[in-house]
């Protein structure tokens, strides 16, 4: 087999375990498991499966189709929904009546079968129309190019040899539906069909065939372009790349009223040579084809050869989408969304494309590779064609849309954010990444033990997938520290929140302190909480959409701790440092805050077991003591944990909940009258 052609996964033995639904299941997790086939949240499949009706009791046919905004690899059973197939086919007398076509969609509920919670895809019409018990409807690279080429009916009828009908392009619903069951009618041969500019589907009688029967239809196209299609040119990005400059100033332009974006670079050997394509102004133009990929991409992505004429490129861009936003504007259409772009090509460097989340960034990065893989196999059959400029603004804008985008939950406190937090492997550092990641910030995790930031990281994905990243680095190396920072840009775009917590300790008064340790500490308690600062704040300053750092600073910053003197010193540098941040940088919108913790014991690296041992030695007690020791100690009598700190954090992290804090140290330290600040 050619290595670019589809291989059957199909495992018999495990399918002929499953019920008709699992089998289900177990057809689409294999079809979305290859963005060749579809992409991500696209396509659907659906089954016809005779059930008991719950209330007669009697047998009725019942069609399962992937729900609304699912993904067919990663889709379980809750995943489909389930209609009454004749109550979704009677629906036809009242379209046929004058309901229109998107007034349709409400009917749907009332169709559902077994009180299925789960709403159906738009696409469910053509899957209830097509009289054969199992369709896939997907969105192959290969075949969108068919679809998307002039000609694209003489090429359908050529490469599948009439086996495939075709039909122009329609909007998904329930008019699509009638055309293909017409189609199907006027030859019940046909094993599927070619959607103009949107996709395929086919139809079979068991799960099995109708599997092999996709892959065959996107073999067939594959090979039909390799022959046509000129051999790749691998290209390299060009020198020096420009993410740690421009792509904080970019991601802070695209921001709209008040919200940013995160930020995903794409710089693969298929986007760059889209990028090097002479005629890559004019496809670009036009735009991608698959109403899937409208509402990730828009109508077009902003072109750019360099950020020179960044501001100017971008006023130009905005104008633009208003005046297509008017053009093509209807009377009951959603207000105008962010008019900036959400994709954006870089000539020699790259593509950057936003989100709400990394995800969703992700995903419109994969989108428009999509695109651009249909676009040059559509060049190479006869040239690439777009939907007209009403029918894509009518998919973007689509009522039924804007409705699934106000279903959706609230964002998170936090999110559209990226937070950098120093010495995060464990202890408070480890609290506050998971906590910020749980209020919907991306985290960058900087420690310089990697195994413990690895096992960090590892558990911050489980619960936040897409939303973290370690590096490894010795804050205290300068250079080391502001390469993490510029890996924190290049994946998600920039910095909005910035934790300085990475610390150590060490014992000794003035006297007997060694230069050592004296160097130790001044270089991470001082100047690594200044170069941390700085390479931050010179991000944030770059984005211009502000942004929080918090210092954990320590109750030895206010109350002078015994046998601990440049320990206690360097905090008190830490607290006047942020001070002097906060009045320096309230004219850019960055606010500076601290915390100042005490006698955090759990999963804290300072407290060492020499640091224990000095400590329960010094106050005259036994190591086990020492917690007890410290909850007695505090006015409210309590135990200090990671936690309670990483609270206090998150809450001078929200520009909702302190936007009018800055300069402000809060102790979290149980109440020590010794750590009053005045």
């Amino acid at each position: 087999m050619n290595a670019n052609q589809l291989p059957s996964l199909w495992d018999e033995a495990y399918a002929s375990t499953l019920d008709p639904v699992g089998e289900l299941v177990y057809r689409s997790n294999l079809l979305g498991s290859d963005p060749r086939i579809t992409n991500f949240g696209g396509g659907n499949t659906s089954a016809k499966v005779t059930e008991t009706d719950p209330l007669t009791g009697e047998p009725v046919e019942v069609l399962w189709v992937k729900g609304s905004g699912g993904d067919l690899g990663t889709m379980k059973r809750a995943g489909l929904a389930s209609l009454y197939q004749d109550r979704v086919t009677g629906l036809e007398s009242r379209y046929r009546s004058g309901t229109h076509e998107d007034e349709v969609v409400g009917l749907y509920n009332h169709c559902t079968f077994n009180l299925n919670p789960t709403a159906c895809s738009i696409d469910t019409p053509l899957h209830a129309f097509i009289p054969r018990r199992h369709v896939d409807h997907l969105h192959a690279d290969s075949i969108i190019s068919i679809a998307a080429a002039e000609d694209s009916e003489r090429l359908t009828q050529e490469i599948f040899e009439g086996e495939v009908g075709w039909v122009p392009w329609k909007r998904p619903g329930f008019e699509l539906g009638l055309m293909l069951r017409d189609l199907y009618e006027s030859n019940q041969s046909l094993k599927g069909a070619v959607m103009g500019s949107h996709g395929f589907i086919c139809w079979a009688d068991t799960a099995h065939e109708c599997y092999e029967l996709t892959l065959s239809l996107i073999n067939r196209a594959i090979a039909y372009l390799e022959e046509r299609t000129p051999p790749r040119v691998h290209l390299a990005v060009r020198a020096p790349e420009p993410w740690t400059e421009h792509l904080p100033v970019l991601r802070g332009k695209v921001a709209h009223e008040g919200k940013r974006l995160i930020a995903h670079v794409d710089n693969s050997s298929e986007v760059l040579e889209f990028l090097a394509n002479p005629d890559r102004d004019r496809l670009a133009r036009l735009g991608t084809s698959c109403p899937d990929h409208f509402l990730r991409t828009k109508i077009r992505p902003l072109v750019l050869d360099g950020f020179d004429r960044l501001d100017e490129q971008l006023i130009s861009y905005r104008a633009e989408y208003a005046t297509y936003y008017d053009r093509c504007r209807r009377p009951d259409s959603p207000a105008m969304r962010n008019p900036n772009p959400s994709v954006v090509l870089v000539g020699g460097h790259g593509m950057v494309t936003f989100g709400k989340t990394k995800h969703e960034a992700k995903v419109t990065s994969e989108f428009y590779r999509r695109a651009i893989e249909v676009m040059r196999g559509a060049e190479a059959l006869t040239r690439y064609t777009a939907l007209p400029e009403q029918e894509a603004f009518d998919i973007e804008y689509w009522l039924l849309e804007e409705a699934k985008l106000k279903r959706m939950p609230p964002e998170k406190e936090l999110s559209r954010q990226v937070a950098v937090i120093t010495g995060a492997a464990q202890g408070i550092g480890l609290a506050t990444a998971k906590r910020l990641a749980r209020d919907g910030a991306c985290v960058v995790l900087l420690d310089l033990n990697r195994e413990k930031l690895d096992e960090a990281v590892a558990s911050i994905s489980e619960m936040a997938p897409h939303q973290v990243l370690g590096v490894a680095t010795d804050v205290t190396d300068t250079a080391a520290l502001e390469g993490a920072f510029a890996a924190a840009t290049r994946e998600f775009g920039g910095v909005d929140l910035c934790v300085v917590n990475a610390g150590n300790a060490r014992r000794g008064t003035v006297a007997d302190t060694s230069d050592q340790d004296y160097q130790l500490l001044s270089d991470l308690l001082m100047k690594a909480y200044f170069t941390t600062m700085r390479a931050a704040t010179r991000i944030m300053i770059r984005q211009g959409t502000g942004g929080s750092i918090v210092v954990v600073g320590s109750k030895n910053a206010v109350a002078v701790g015994s046998n601990a003197a440049i320990y206690s010193a360097a905090k008190s540098f830490e607290l006047h440092l942020m001070r002097t941040a906060a009045s320096d940088l309230a004219k850019h919108g960055i606010r500076c805050n601290a915390v100042n913790p005490d006698a955090v014991l759990q999963g804290s690296g300072i407290w060492s077991d020499a640091w224990r041992e000095q400590t329960a030695a010094s106050l005259g007690i036994s190591i086990d003591e020492l917690p007890e020791y410290y909850r007695k100690r505090s006015m409210l009598g309590v135990t200090v944990e990671p936690d309670h700190i990483a609270e206090a954090i998150a809450w001078l992290s929200s520009e909702q909940r302190s936007s009018r804090t800055t300069g402000a140290t809060v102790p979290v330290d149980g109440g020590v009258r010794e750590g009053f600040l005045r």
